[in-house]
């Protein structure tokens, strides 16, 4: 199964005028020589943000649009998503607490190639 590394959120900007934020996720998948010698195996990624909430649950906030990539040969796939998202989402505390802690969770899943099936001839015959 392939690892997740260097797994990072990143702030890039906050527009408190359109009260806007554009953040970054960056991660490494390394991948198995299993999966690196499978022709044609693709990924699916699921990025999702979470506003944590300890001890409580963490709260749902976002998921990127899902995503596919295919498999480098020498097993590591280097990715990058960015996306902007108004204060409205980002905001997981509410008044009056002053900071919100917002943390990335990835998740990549193979997309095993589909299998083939076929119909053989037909015979007839009175069994």
């Amino acid at each position: 199964m392939a690892s997740i590394s260097s797994l990072n959120l990143r702030l890039i900007s906050h527009d408190h005028n359109r009260k806007t934020a554009t953040l970054t996720v960056s991660y490494r998948a390394v991948l198995t020589s299993v999966e690196r010698n499978m022709t044609g195996l693709r990924f699916r990624e699921v990025i999702q943000l979470w506003g944590a909430d300890s001890p409580d649950a963490d709260d749902y906030l976002y998921t990127f649009p899902t995503s596919a990539f295919s498999v480098e040969s020498d097993g590591v796939v280097n990715r990058e998503r960015t996306v902007t998202l108004s204060d409205d989402i980002l905001d997981e505390d509410g008044f009056p607490r002053p900071t919100d802690e917002v943390y990335a969770k990835v998740r990549i899943t193979p997309l095993l190639p589909s299998g083939s099936v076929r119909n053989s001839n037909q015979i007839e015959h009175r069994f």
